[in-house]
This record gives C-alpha cells, structure tokens and sequence, in this order.
C-alpha cells in the first residue's frame, strides 16, 4: 500500500484480500471453526458456512484449508458461474485428477477412482465451494449427485458450501429439497461487536506491525456504527483514514480523521450525488480535452489524463482544479502558483481565490519566505514544508515536499498529484528551496523573546534585558550547535525558522 513506508507496516493492515495472517479469531469465527473441523472430522458430508458480505467467510475457510493436515486433499472453487462438467473439471483439477476423456461421466469415474484410493490410505477429501449462492439449480443438484460416491460405512467427498445469507433461503426451496436435507451442518457468521471491533483494529495493526499506529476508541466507536461490525467495512474506513493521514504527513490517527474517513466513504456510496458529480465531472473533463486539443498541447496530454482520472469530488477555481484541497494545473506555467496555494493550504490558510495575485498573497498574510540553494539536508534541519524548483530539460518543475521519512519523500506536484520517492531519485536535480514561516521576531521586542526562549530551553539563566550581550550570544550558539545549525551567535534567518516554529507549525519529517 501506498503508506506502509510511512506508517512502518511490514505488509498491508486493511487489505480487503483473504489473508489469513490478519485472521482475528473472535468468539464467533472460533465458532464457525468448530462447526467447519466437526463436519469434516465426524464425515457430515454437507456443511453450509453463510454470513453477510465481507463477514470474513472467505478468509476462515482459507484458514480452515491451510490447516486441515497433510492427510487431507482440497478443493476450493471460488467461481461458481459455471456448468456441472465445468465445476467437475474444477475440482479434478484442483485434486490432481487427471483425465484424458472429456466426457462428464468419464470425469466422475476419474474422480470417484481417486476417492476411492484416497479412502484405502485413511486420507481425506474436502471440496469448499465460496460465493455458493451463485451456483445455478443444477450445479447444486449436481454437487448432491457428488455425496453419492461413498462407501458402505463413510462418505468419500465431505462437501462446504459457503456464500452469503440468501444460500439458507436458496437451499430451501422445493427443487433442492434434498440437498436441504443432507446438510447435517450449518453455521451463520454474524458480525463483530463493539469490543471484538476494537480488538479487531488493534489486532491487525499489530500483525501489519504498525508499532506507532493506533485508533482512537470514539474513532473506533465511529467506523463500528458505520461498519455495523462487518470486517470488509472496518477495513476500508481503517484505510482511508490511514490514507487521510498519510496525505497529512500525520502518524497519529485522530476522531477527525475517521470522522472524514468515513464520510467520504459513505458519501462514495449516495446515487443521488454520485451520478450529479460523475455528469459534472465529464463535463469539466471534456472542456480540458477541448481546450488542449484547440491549443494543440500535446505534450500536456498525460497531465490531462492524470487530472481527469482524479476528477470525482473535484471543483474548479479559475484554471485550477482542486481535489480535496489540492490544487492542481494542466497549464506548466501555473504550477509554481499552484504549489504556493499547496504550502499555503498546508498551513492552514483559507479563502484562497485565483483572482489574487498569488506571487504576493504569502506576504500579505504575515509569512516570510527564505530562498535559499538546493541543499536538501538544510531544508530537513528546519523541518518544514517547503517548495522546490526541480531542474526538467531547460525548464524549472515546482512541486512542494510535503514529508520526509526515512530515504522517502512524498512531493505534492500540481501536475501529477502525490507522489513518493526516494530522495536520491531527485536531489541532484534540485536547483532551489523555498520555505514559508511565521517570523516572531521581526519586532523591537526580538532579543527579549529570544532571552525569554533560550531560558524555557535551560540555555540561558540570566535576566532578559534585551541586549544581545555575551552571555545571550553563547547560550543562542549553543542552541545553534544542538539544531546542527551553524554556530555564529546571531539571530540568522535559519535560527530564526527554527525557533519561530511551534505546535502549530506543519512538520516536514513527522513527530
């Protein structure tokens, strides 16, 4: 995923695949366990597993199969929009059964031949048919033909039938009235509850070994009454709200996160604005094509693509299109404009319109804005989000770096979206560093803050008077020497960043 560097997972938390490493055994999956292994060990012949999509149906019974023991052959059919003879070569298949006839009947007898031999060595057989609500009236039919083959005292074919609730009311019906009643076992996977849901979280953080990684409880409380304790739904509010986070450049997980999380989740799923946003957006698309193609730009055509598969949610400011909160450009001229509105909208500024004069607007609103050359390490040391102009032929391509962990980096580029990278990919290509901050001492009040800053550190234990004195002088290159800054016991710009900074102030490398 996308964010496992970031956050430290060794593999994907909220996967939406069956992986049994992220199996969270709760008392009602233990459950199910227990009906699945008496079935098969007590040779029921018929067991039926249902549960509500995204219940982890698919993921326990690959558990089960992974941990039946070498005595025992499987089968597991995940496609069951197929005819009788199509299942039978199927499960041959999946058996090693092989075949040179293609008849039906020519298939079964290779299959009963391989029960049967199965059976004189005290082996098992085992046939787990997933999504078995699809399975059409004959294949159902057909599969009850199948706990024919059988011997005088044992069935030789022990049969699982898994799928979701309307199986129960399928198997009921007059035609498979006798399936219905071969099914001497039968199991319904309810979902989780509250706790088991925050068990659930934690479990598979854990696994994923996102160490740093937690939700809180009332974030949880939040995805359970959206999820209703359904894991597949857990997991993709889990996710999102982990991308969310990422996207911040936040490791922390917070209630508002998975407030928006979930929104947008919820919101995804409403018809009613889905098709409004899916005819606004093939509008928006098709006025870019236009213009590109009346402008004959042709080289901008992956940047067009690239916007227009980011369109859903997208609304337009000018001649910037903005993606939850991400301006974005097709024309190249406009990106280093687009990326002061990113580093502006990183630090919380609102109510930004493309009719100011966007050169000047960080000014106007109290930043001060350091240039300086393409040292990557000096901007790291001041821990900041900042602009970069990147070297591409005989142009500049601005992007900002949005964070810095490890040797990755994500860049914000107004042309191409978010992406990572690793730092060497792109540090020799630097040309200038721009960085905004809120300079608190630009007064006549400055060394008397600096002195009142210097003593909250322990550096300075004289009084404040406002002069930059010996004593102030040493404690402030002591300061300088502890950020890696050089020591010149002046109050430089670098130093001024540095100690301006705050709660408040975005971080380049996450805390």
């Amino acid at each position: 995923m996308i964010y496992d560097k970031f956050f430290g997972f060794r593999g994907e938390p909220f996967g939406v695949t069956p992986d049994t490493r992220f199996l969270y055994m709760s008392k009602r999956h233990e459950d199910a366990l227990a009906h699945l292994n008496f079935g098969i060990s007590e040779n029921k012949g018929f067991v039926m597993l249902t549960g509500e999509v995204g219940a982890g149906k698919t993921t326990l019974i690959r558990y089960f199969l992974d941990n039946l023991g070498p005595d025992t052959h499987t089968s597991l059919i995940i496609n069951p929009m197929v005819d009788p003879l199509e299942l039978l070569k199927l499960i041959n298949h999946d058996f090693g059964v092989a075949c040179a006839s293609d008849t039906q009947k020519d298939h079964l007898d290779a299959l009963n031949n391989f029960l049967l031999e199965s059976f004189s060595k005290n082996e098992k057989a085992v046939l787990v048919i997933d999504e078995a609500q699809g399975l059409s009236l004959e294949c159902l039919e057909f599969i009850r033909l199948l706990s024919n083959l059988e011997t005088n005292t044992k069935k030789l074919l022990q049969v699982v039938l898994v799928g979701q609730p309307e199986l129960k009311k399928i198997v009921a019906t007059e035609p498979l009235r006798q399936l219905d009643q071969r099914i001497a076992v039968r199991y319904h996977l309810e979902p989780l509850d509250l706790n088991d849901s925050i068990i659930y979280v934690s479990h598979r953080l854990k696994i994923a070994g996102g160490g740093m990684v937690t939700f809180p409880v009332n974030g949880i409380k939040l995805i359970y009454r959206h999820s209703h304790g359904i894991p597949r739904l857990i997991n993709m509010a889990c996710d999102r709200a982990l991308l969310l986070s990422y996207s911040d450049g936040k490791i922390k997980i917070d209630t508002a996160i998975v407030k928006k999380a979930i929104k947008e989740l919820s919101t995804s799923r409403c018809k009613g604005e889905t098709n409004f946003l899916k005819y606004a957006v093939s509008g928006i698309a098709i006025l870019i094509l236009v213009v590109a193609a009346y402008r004959n730009i042709s080289h901008e055509e992956h940047y067009l693509n690239k916007i227009s598969g980011m369109l859903q949610g997208v609304r337009t400011e000018g001649e910037f299109f903005i993606n939850d909160g991400t301006y974005m450009v097709s024309k190249e001229e406009l990106s280093e404009a687009a990326c002061i509105l990113n580093l502006m909208n990183i630090w919380g500024e609102k109510d930004m319109r493309s009719d100011m004069d966007i050169s000047k607007e960080p000014g106007k609103r109290g930043y001060s804005v350091y240039k300086f050359g393409n040292d990557l390490d000096r901007a790291i040391r001041l821990n900041i989000p900042c602009i970069l102009s990147i070297k591409q032929n005989k142009t500049s391509r601005y992007v900002v770096l949005r964070w810095v962990v490890g040797g990755d980096v994500m860049l914000i580029d107004p042309r191409d979206g978010k992406n990572i990278l690793p730092v060497k990919t792109f540090r020799d290509t630097i040309s200038e560093i721009s960085v905004f901050y809120k300079n608190r001492y630009n007064n006549n009040d400055r060394i008397s803050l600096l002195q009142q800053e210097l003593k909250k550190r322990g550096l300075y234990n004289s009084p404040v008077t406002g002069e930059l004195g010996s004593k102030t002088k040493k404690a402030l290159m002591k300061f300088q020497e502890i950020k890696g800054l050089e020591p010149t016991g002046t109050l430089d710009e670098e130093t001024t960043i540095i100690l301006s900074g705050n709660e408040s102030v975005p971080r380049l490398v996450p805390e």
